[in-house]
């Protein structure tokens, strides 16, 4: 007699026996198990590791390691909770004014509209136009989904920089770079020049882009850098606040964004000599 997992030949009649019918049960069960076990273990993966979904909401195919602005979840938790806190998945589109700190690097090419896993926090290959070869960190550029620019501040340390004899573009450079806060609960600051003051009494509104200094202490815009609107500044703030010099244009900061990421604002500061008291 056959055992229960004899194989037949062609034109025997098939007879399935109990056993082996319910040993095809099991294997199909085991399988369904590993597949959810699979799934279960790779989004723990994704928030374990800083890597997560993106959609390229960019308009346009991107390239693997391209940089995408972080715009928000691709399902809010008023859409579909059970969803929402199943597994992170964030729209990507190209990087703009609220976009320092908030970026993430693709892993994958991206065709428009497509899902792929993105880098938003660990260390990671991505491009940066070397602005000052001296740069040890870089973060967005306005208006630029292939690279980050280098900067004296930003939240990507440059753990190693291609030498410039081994770049096709002197000024573009691979990069190993280190992103995302990491825990730390640090605040970075970047150099800007203010360009515009709104408003008729303190505190005014502000408009700057980011700036960079030579040698010789002189500072300039940066080309392409970063730019930002609805700046406050914050010596102009609170009751004595009116008493500050406002700044003017051409004035270089600090700015910071603004403490709840979701406010779309930065803050500045510029110490003033206020004269006795």
């Amino acid at each position: 007699m056959a055992g229960p997992m004899q194989k037949v030949k062609r034109g025997d009649p098939l007879v399935i026996p109990a056993a082996t019918f319910n040993t095809f049960i099991d294997a199909a069960r085991d399988f369904q198990q590993r597949q959810r076990s699979a799934r279960r273990d790779a989004v723990r993966e994704q928030r374990d590791t800083g890597i997560v979904l993106v959609r390229n909401e960019s308009g346009a195919d991107r390239e693997r390691f391209d940089v995408l602005g972080i715009e928000g979840p691709i399902i809010e938790r008023v859409d579909n909770e059970d969803e929402f806190k199943q597994r992170v998945a964030l729209r990507g589109v190209v990087p703009s004014s609220p976009h320092p700190g908030k970026f993430a690097i693709l892993l994958e090419p991206a065709k428009d509209q497509a899902i792929v896993r993105a880098c938003v926090d660990g260390v990671c290959v991505v491009r940066v136009r070397m602005v000052d070869e001296a740069h040890t960190s870089a973060d967005i550029a306005v208006g630029v989904a292939s690279r980050l620019d280098s900067g004296d501040s930003g939240t990507a340390r440059l753990l190693w920089v291609e030498p410039v004899e081994d770049r096709q573009d002197p000024e573009i450079a691979w990069t190993v770079a280190r992103i995302g806060g990491g825990g730390g609960g640090s605040v970075t600051a970047a150099f800007a020049m203010i360009t515009s003051k709104s408003g008729t009494a303190p505190p005014f509104r502000y408009a700057a882009v980011q700036a960079t200094m030579d040698a010789d202490g002189a500072w300039t815009q940066v080309g392409g850098g970063a730019a930002y609107n609805n700046v406050f500044n914050i010596e102009e703030q609170g009751a004595g606040g009116q008493w500050v010099n406002p700044l003017v244009v051409g004035d270089v900061v600090l700015i910071f964004a603004a403490p709840d990421p979701g406010i779309d604002a930065f803050v500045c500061t510029r110490s003033h000599y206020r004269g006795t008291y």
